[in-house]
């Protein structure tokens, strides 16, 4: 309860103590009054209403611009809008609100903006940020800033000062309400307001993070919507206010009063900086911010991944008891004072080679990796590419903390773009960087990664490029320095300064094994390769260092706090700590040029495999002439028999019946008893797998040793549970229902034995009947085949290139390591597909991950392919389709008579 309802406040709360707020250019206007009441109407599930005059107001000063960034940044980005259009905001617009309403085809986004100037002027200052696109008559998109998403048309309503953009079919409610007298003035001090219905709405309005908390906390089921307002008084005080209406205030109360209890650390906090109100319907906490700063340290603990409260006396007490390991001296890493690039990248070993990449020096220590290239469905005719390089570092070199970069790559031809929305619109450079350190598998070596994201110029064809040209950089250290920090009980928080930001370190825990200490960082501190716990004696401590995680959270009132800190446990009593720090480092630069074919990744040749057979596109008149042929069927029939053993009991053949390119098998013995297993060869996983065919397994009836039997219907069989709810009375052992009609994927086996794979069927099995065997069990496998297969033109895999299958159009989008991503072009119909082939053109394997439909009637299939795919065609299915119905029995006991279960 605590962290959510302060989260609630902090993350919008941030203005600091300043004097006076009032400015006469900050006073609302008319049409301010108007955006508050329709934004905050009763049609809204989720909005925020944002008053700019008053925060460009506040921001003039300089001496509070810095407080009031964090706050004014959060705001722009609850509203959907990004730091870059904050001067376009500040400057066209005195307030904003965005957020949804209520549709009969569910939550649908708006956004209302009152300017200064006229509604014409501020509709080209949208246009001009890309974040409306006109589209026809009154109708305009909305375009998402952070994806580039589109959404809508929605429909233009201008009024004075005043411009809304709403769903198509409220807009003669909006023009009506926009039309009234405000029933709701916006104070000339509000800094803003904004709320969210719980129910139905959180799912898909709120961020995972918030859903979780909320639902942990119970407050889901106690309050039906939140509102948040922020507002400030003429002698520079700020207050906030949470309102939690529900049905019964009262456990809302109870729940404020648990978290701020007398073991909360925020008890001091809530009784001088928050006041509680509740009311017949709602609960409402006001916060005074300017008293909350006083309890600066004790919010960051809070809402840091360090414990929440000093260790206690009993703790310290444990710690004293605690066996102390020793490090041997000779196991204490000798790290050399000076280095040179060379002698760094001699100490990671002879075979130290990062996997993936072209080799950029003699040694291979340091690679680059073609990564990913792809054309935006949303940003026609700008390419994107992704380069991953990656480098060896020595054992021990691989940083505990680390805050500064450690590669850097450039890209100098072509020119790089800035695109006006999606992830790299906010990069100065166009260029997104993020590093990774890590070990890799293959001989335990380690490795620093940097994956970099670009785009080119609209218009620039990367298949036309004769390269791709620049250079990674590598920070190497090439001095590192020890530094010592006096850390003993009750080991609370401790900083080490230096002149761009700190480390810090505080005990979260005490346990037989010895204490263990969070270390972290505030600015950019020198990178931290190892933390050294010495005991009373100057004796080293043996210490284990984990990995934290990787997050940050903005609390505009007291800063920045950041995380990507490491748990580290010294195995007896610290009294002071030892830093190695990276000193100084020396830039290493190698140039690199990419040429075609892209995405180019190894330097290895290909087609050292051995090609895969071509298989024809499986047409009904395929599948009857090839699997069903006598020699195709003789084959499989003698692998299946080998793989059925160790308790696998396979279905026999249905006289008189063809058999099917199938096999199904009942595991009798082991953990796995009573799973089916649905297997296949590869000959019919090469046809199968070109259309990604369903295959359809049913399960009809089940007899159980101890007489019990089950049919489909069965399964629909519930109860009341102990708790009142209702379960099913032969479901999981959650209460959920068991399905006995599943689809059965080729591309996702979870078996493998050979030339066989396939797939594991358990959840059909009722949890009360999990321990007793199967006596008999019957079922059937079916599946659907075209009368014809289409096929296109053989095509090189390369961005933009196309393929036609009669009126129907598509074009490579996509291209990764081991994925493809095809978009059509001008249809959403069924039945398409597609196979790729090498440079050779021999088939390579390939199944079908996801298809993903579109509103613009196109969809989008990604492929996922083992080996390079340099050419494909397209696949269309054809004419009337024909089923295949294969039933199948397995009998592993004698029956008994059938119990009290009525027949059916």
């Amino acid at each position: 309860m605590k962290k959510v309802i302060l989260a609630l406040v902090i993350v919008l709360v941030g203005l600091g103590v300043a004097g006076a707020f009032l400015y006469r250019n900050a006073s609302p206007s008319a049409a301010d009054h108007r955006l508050l009441t329709v934004a905050s109407g009763d049609e809204t599930v989720a909005s925020v209403v944002v008053n700019l005059r008053l925060l460009k107001s506040v921001r003039s000063v300089e001496s509070w611009k810095e407080r009031i960034d964090p706050a004014e940044k959060y705001l722009l980005k609850v509203g959907n809008l990004p730091p870059r259009h904050r001067d376009l905001l500040l400057e066209t617009f005195s307030s904003f609100a965005s957020g949804f309403v209520k549709t009969a085809e569910g939550p649908s986004p708006f956004r209302l903006f009152a300017s200064h100037g006229s509604a014409d002027q501020a509709l080209e200052a949208l246009k001009k940020g890309h974040l409306v696109e006109a589209t026809t008559g009154d109708d305009y998109i909305l375009i998402d800033p952070e994806t580039c998403g589109r959404e809508g048309p929605f429909r233009l309503l201008k009024g004075d000062k005043l411009l809304a953009f709403v769903p198509a079919a409220l807009a003669t409610d909006f023009t009506a309400r926009l039309a009234q007298e405000p029933g709701r003035k916006m104070e000339s001090l509000l800094i803003a307001q904004g709320g969210i219905n719980l129910q139905p709405f959180l799912e898909s309005l709120a961020p995972p993070f918030v859903q979780m908390a909320l639902g942990r906390e119970e407050i889901v089921e106690n309050a039906r919507r939140l509102s948040l307002t922020l507002r400030a008084d003429t002698d520079g005080g700020i207050w906030a206010e949470l309102d939690v209406f529900g049905d019964h205030p009262d456990q809302i109360q109870k729940l404020w009063e648990k978290a701020t209890g007398a073991d909360s650390p925020l008890k001091t906090v809530a009784e001088t900086s928050v006041k509680v109100t509740p009311s017949k319907d709602a609960f409402r906490l006001t916060f005074d911010v300017n008293a909350l700063q006083k309890h600066a340290d004790v919010l960051t603990r809070s809402f840091s991944s360090f414990q929440n409260e000093a260790l206690k006396d009993e703790d310290l007490k444990t710690l004293d008891d605690a066996e102390e390991a020793l490090l041997d001296p000779k196991d204490l890493y000798a790290y050399d004072e000076a280095l040179t690039p060379a002698s760094f990248f001699e100490r990671s070993g002879e075979d130290c080679s990062p996997s993936h990449g072209v080799a950029l020096d003699d040694a291979k220590k340091l690679r680059l990796a073609f990564n990913s290239l792809s054309a935006r469905e949303n940003q026609p005719e700008v390419d994107f590419v992704s380069l991953t390089s990656s480098v060896c570092l020595p054992p021990h070199y691989a940083p505990v903390l680390a805050k500064r970069a450690w590669m850097e790559v450039r890209v100098q031809q072509p020119e790089l773009d800035r695109p006006t929305c999606g992830p790299l619109a906010d990069e100065p450079n166009g260029m997104t960087s993020e590093e990774d350190f890590s070990r890799e598998q293959s001989n335990d070596m380690q490795v620093a990664a940097n994956k970099v994201g670009f785009a080119f110029k609209r218009g620039v064809d990367t298949q036309k490029l004769p390269a791709i040209e620049g250079s990674v950089t590598v920070q190497v250290p090439t001095r590192v320095k020890k530094v010592t920090l006096a850390f003993g009980p009750p080991y609370g928080r401790t900083e080490l300064a230096f002149t761009e930001g700190k480390l810090t370190v505080e005990a979260t825990r005490v346990s037989d094994d010895g204490l263990t200490f969070q270390l972290g960082s505030e600015g950019t501190p020198p990178t931290v390769l190892a933390v050294r716990a010495l005991n009373a004696a100057g004796k080293y401590l043996e210490t284990e260092s984990r990995s934290g995680f990787s997050a940050s959270m903005t609390l505009p009132f007291v800063g920045r706090l950041e995380s990507n800190d490491s748990s580290i446990l010294a195995h007896g009593k610290p009294a002071q700590l030892e830093f190695v720090l990276v000193d100084a480092t020396t830039p290493y630069v190698r140039p690199f040029k990419l040429t075609p074919p892209f995405p180019q990744a190894e330097d290895e040749e290909e087609g050292d495999t051995e090609p895969e057979p071509a298989a024809a596109p499986l047409s009904q008149a395929v599948f009857e002439q090839t699997l069903q042929s006598a020699e195709s069927i003789a084959r499989r029939e003698e692998r299946y028999t080998r793989y059925a053993n160790g308790g696998l009991l396979a279905a026999p053949g249905v006289p008189g019946a063809a058999p099917s390119p199938f096999k199904v098998l009942l595991q009798t013995q082991g953990v796995f008893e009573n799973n089916l297993e649905i297997v296949w060869t590869d000959e019919v996983r090469q046809h199968f797998g070109q259309l990604d065919t369903g295959i359809q397994l049913e399960v009809l009836e089940a007899d159980f040793v101890d007489g019990t039997r089950l049919r489909p219907e069965n399964m629909k069989e519930t109860r009341e549970s102990e708790t009142g709810a209702k379960e099913y009375v032969w479901g999981s052992r959650f209460g959920d229902p068991r399905e006995w009609s599943t689809a059965v994927s080729l591309g996702r086996p979870n078996i493998s034995a050979g030339d066989i794979r396939g797939v594991i069927f358990s959840d059909f099995l009722p949890h009360r009947m999990e321990d007793v065997p199967i006596a008999r069990i019957r079922g059937q496998l079916s599946f659907s085949l075209p009368e014809t297969i289409a096929v296109s033109a053989l095509t090189p895999v390369s961005l933009h290139t196309r393929a036609t299958l009669g009126e129907a159009r598509f074009h490579v989008n996509a291209i990764e390591g081991d994925e493809v991503g095809i978009l059509s072009e001008n249809t959403d119909q069924p039945g398409f597909s597609a196979v790729f082939a090498d440079a050779k053109g021999n088939p390579i394997r390939a199944s079908l991950k996801k298809r993903t439909d579109f509103d613009d009637a196109t969809f989008r299939l990604d492929f996922e392919t083992q080996g390079a795919a340099r050419q494909w065609q397209m696949l269309r299915a054809q004419g009337a389709n024909k089923t295949y119905t294969y039933p199948f029995e397995i009998t592993a006991h004698e029956l008994k008579p059938v119990s009290s279960r009525k027949r059916k």
